[in-house]
């Protein structure tokens, strides 16, 4: 890892690579930088590639936007429509992003408590990741000072049912929820949620949109409660195929929950 602080005229950067032609690169905009980093901190899984032998659309970094608050927290591609928003259910807003920092191979964001609810951390893993395919593991740790609350987080996408999902559930595990949405412009979105998160997320999703709620039980005060979906981004023409998805389900069983988030 490689990291600076934030000093007049340069960017915050903590970065890692996992492989050599990808790596982490974050953006606080506390630090002075270029416009199109000024609202909020980025995440971004940077991208190589010839541009001249892919479509534009097949070239774009892939970005977690975390700054929380009215912001939200965000994940995809800046300017297609794979983009699935992690948002609070109940219409106030998550708390505000305040200390990130990168360790091994996870980029960890905390969101304390101060008006709201719960406080928030937030450790991001990077599965694989191509200019066309990107596997994200977000770990979400909440935890409250109050002694009567039941927070709940929605994680949201527009979409329409992938026409592919039955052979999808067919495919992963039993105990593995598996949710498939297509996008206006042809990607591919699909969530993964483990045999920890499965039984305990709401499924409130339409013919348009995706909509999983996860947490929402009686949160007593001190006790500290995850979720570890796998976020499948996809806008390749062949899209995800059946075994790949069995192969990821099978990761994410195997893979055992971080001690930290």
């Amino acid at each position: 890892m490689v990291g600076s602080d934030c000093i007049e005229h340069t960017y915050l950067y903590a970065f890692f690579s996992t492989d050599p032609f990808t790596m982490w690169q974050i953006h606080d905009s506390s630090c002075a930088q270029p416009d199109e980093f000024k609202n909020g901190l980025h995440g971004h899984w940077m991208v190589e590639g010839p541009c001249e032998t892919q479509p534009k659309q097949q070239h774009q970094d892939w970005i977690c936007a975390a700054s929380g608050g009215g912001l939200g927290i965000e994940f995809g591609n800046r300017e297609g429509s794979l983009q699935l928003t992690v948002s609070n259910v109940g219409g106030q807003d998550l708390p505000t992003a305040a200390e990130q920092y990168v360790c091994g191979d996870a980029w960890k964001v905390s969101f304390p408590q101060s008006t709201g609810q719960y406080s928030l951390r937030m450790s991001v893993r990077v599965v694989q990741a191509t200019a066309t395919r990107i596997v994200w593991e977000p770990t979400f740790s909440i935890q409250t000072s109050l002694l009567d609350t039941a927070p709940s987080l929605a994680l949201s996408a527009r979409g329409e049912p992938d026409e592919r999902l039955a052979e999808f559930s067919a495919a992963v595990p039993e105990q593995v929820g598996v949710r498939a949405r297509r996008t206006e412009d042809g990607g591919q979105l699909i969530v993964l949620l483990g045999p920890t998160d499965a039984p305990f997320t709401k499924n409130r999703c339409s013919r348009t949109r995706l909509d999983l709620r996860i947490f929402g039980e009686f949160l007593e005060k001190g006790v500290i409660r995850k979720a570890r979906p796998w976020i499948v981004m996809d806008r390749s023409e062949a899209g995800v195929s059946a075994s790949e998805l069995a192969d990821y389900s099978t990761q994410l069983c195997q893979t055992p929950l971080p001690l930290t988030a």
